[in-house]
C-alpha cells in the first residue's frame, strides 16, 4: 500500500485537486489536505473510516456504479457528482477513479483525484412547495416518520425483524433466507443486513431470479471467458459473482434458479469459488448471500424441485415477514408515511389521514402488500390535492371482502377530544344514509366513510 501513498502523493501536488484512496470496502487509506480541507475534517479524522460516510446519496451511488465497473482492460472511469455542503451550497465535482489491481484481477483498492467544477446558489425552497410537518397537531393518524420507525418497523413483529437483520449484518459468513409475500419489503431487509443501518461502499448487487432465462442465467451469474459460446463477446464478461466481490448477493426469488445450476450455486456457497462458463481459472470470491422467496420452499423441497442441501445452506439465517394483514397495527403508519414521501414528490398539501379513510384502509386485506399501499399513495397524491385524505379519495380503490374479519376499534385512535371510532356500520346506518342521499349508494358509501362493496354487504 506504501506504493499507493506515494502515488497518491505525487498526484496531490497538483493545485487544488482532492485525492483520496481507500479500500474495496470503503475504508480510506490516504487523503490529502485539499481534501481534508473540503470535507472539514482532519487526516486524523478521515483515514481509516469509511468514505460512504463524507458522500452525499447521489455521490454515493456514483462511485459505487463506477468503481465495480472497473476492470483490468478498463482500470479508470469519471464520475462528476453533486456535493452539498454544510453551507448549503452545491458544488458539482469531477473524479477520476482508477483502480489498483493483483495479478489475479482482484481489485485492493481505489484512487480517486478530483477537481472542483462549478458551484450553484445557495439552495432555497421552490416556490409552491412545502414542508409537510413531521407531525401535525391534533392529527390521529399523521404522516411522519422518524429514524426508529423506518419504513415498516413500526409494530413490534417488525422492529423484532429489524433487530435480527443488523445481527446478520455483523457476521457476513451467514446467508440468511428471507420468505414473505410478493410486495412485503423482502429488498429492504436485504438491504438492512447489509449496509446494517450504516453506510457503506461494500456492493449489493440482486440479482432476479424468474426475470432471466435458464439459458441465459448461468452466464449471468457466472459470466464467462471469451469464446465461450457462439455469440459471446470476445473480451468475455464478468458476472453477478465477479460484480459482488466483497459484498452481498441479493438473490430474489431464489426458487426459481433452474434445477441444474442449483448445484453450481451450492458449491459457490460451500468453497468460495466459481469458474466462468468456458472457463478454466478458479475465481476466489468473498460474498455474502441473501435470497429471498414469496413461496414455501419446504414445499419445492418435497417436490424435489429445489435442492435440500441448497436449502438448508441458504437458511443458516432465517427471516419470515409477515404479510401486512397479519399486523394491521402497521397499515396506518405505513400509510400516512407513503402519503407523506408521494405528496412531497408531486407537491401536494396530503398531511393526514380522516376517520373515514382510516377505516376503509384498516378494513382491506392488502393482497399486494405493501407494495399495493404505495401504489394507492401513489394514485391519490397523482389525482387529488387536500389537506387530508379522505374516504372518497379512496373508496372505489379498495374492496373489503364480505367475510373478512372489519378492524377492531382499538386499532384506530382518538382524536384528541374524541372518543374512539366504531368499525362497525349496522344496516340501519346504511339504510339512513342512503335516504340521506337521496337513494345514491355512491355518495351514502362516501358519507360513512366504506367502500360501494362494503355498503352493498351491509344491506345483506
Amino acid at each position: 500500500m506504501s506504493q499507493n501513498r506515494d502515488i497518491s502523493r505525487q498526484d496531490s501536488a497538483q493545485k487544488g485537486e482532492l485525492v483520496r484512496v481507500f479500500l474495496a470496502d470503503g475504508t480510506i487509506t490516504y487523503v490529502n489536505s485539499v481534501c481534508c480541507d473540503f470535507y472539514e475534517k482532519t487526516m486524523d479524522e478521515m483515514i481509516g473510516s469509511n468514505l460512504a460516510a463524507y458522500l452525499s446519496e447521489d455521490e454515493r451511488e456514483d462511485i459505487i456504479a463506477a468503481i465495480f465497473s472497473m476492470s483490468q482492460d478498463n482500470p479508470e472511469v469519471i464520475t462528476r457528482p453533486r456535493f452539498t455542503g454544510k453551507d448549503g451550497k452545491s458544488r458539482y465535482l469531477e473524479y477520476r477513479n482508477r483502480g489498483i489491481f493483483q495479478a489475479d484481477g482482484t481489485i485492493v483498492a481505489y484512487q480517486s483525484v478530483g477537481v472542483v467544477l462549478a458551484e450553484e446558489q445557495r439552495l432555497v425552497p421552490v416556490p409552491g412547495t412545502m414542508e409537510v410537518p413531521s407531525k401535525v397537531a391534533g392529527s390521529p393518524h399523521t404522516s411522519g416518520r422518524s429514524r426508529e420507525n423506518a419504513p415498516g418497523f413500526f409494530s413490534e413483529q417488525m422492529r423484532e425483524i429489524r433487530r435480527q437483520a443488523e445481527m446478520y449484518h455483523h457476521d457476513r459468513s451467514i446467508p440468511v433466507l428471507i420468505e414473505g409475500e410478493t410486495g412485503v419489503g423482502k429488498e429492504i431487509i436485504a438491504k438492512l443486513i447489509h449496509f446494517g443501518g450504516t453506510t457503506s461502499l461494500r456492493p449489493f448487487v440482486d440479482i432476479n431470479c424468474t426475470a432471466i432465462t435458464p439459458s441465459l442465467f448461468e452466464s449471468e451469474l457466472f459470466g464467462y471467458d471469451s469464446g465461450a459460446f457462439t455469440g459471446a463477446d470476445g473480451r468475455g464478461k464478468q458476472g453477478k459473482l465477479d460484480c459482488a466481490r466483497g459484498g452481498t448477493l441479493f438473490l430474489d426469488e431464489v426458487a426459481e434458479i433452474p434445477t441444474e445450476l442449483q448445484a453450481k450455486l451450492l458449491r459457490v456457497l460451500e468453497e468460495k469459488a466459481f469458474y466462468r462458463v468456458g472457463g478454466l481459472r478458479r475465481i476466489h470470491t468473498d460474498i455474502r448471500v441473501v435470497a429471498a422467496t414469496n413461496v414455501d420452499l419446504d414445499s419445492r423441497v418435497a417436490a424435489e424441485t429445489f435442492r435440500r442441501d441448497l436449502y438448508y445452506r441458504l437458511r443458516v439465517g432465517h427471516i419470515r415477514i409477515p404479510a401486512l394483514r397479519e399486523r394491521r397495527e402497521d397499515i396506518l403508519p405505513l400509510a400516512g408515511l407513503l402519503l407523506n414521501q408521494s405528496a412531497r414528490k408531486r407537491n401536494k398539501r396530503f398531511a393526514d389521514i380522516n376517520d373515514g379513510a382510516a377505516r376503509l384502509l384498516l378494513d382491506h386485506p392488502w393482497p399486494g402488500n405493501i407494495r399495493e399501499l404505495k401504489n394507492l399513495m401513489e394514485w391519490v397524491t397523482f389525482m387529488f390535492d387536500a389537506r387530508h385524505l379522505a374516504a372518497e379519495h379512496i373508496a372505489d380503490r379498495l374492496t373489503v371482502p364480505a367475510h373478512y374479519q372489519p378492524a377492531v376499534p382499538a386499532l384506530l385512535p382518538s382524536g384528541r377530544g374524541r372518543s374512539s371510532v366504531r368499525i362497525e356500520i349496522s344496516k340501519a346506518e346504511v339504510l339512513a344514509a342512503i335516504d340521506q342521499c337521496r337513494g345514491n349508494k355512491t355518495q351514502a358509501a362516501r358519507r360513512l366513510g366504506i367502500s360501494i362493496r362494503t355498503l352493498y354487504n351491509r344491506l345483506m
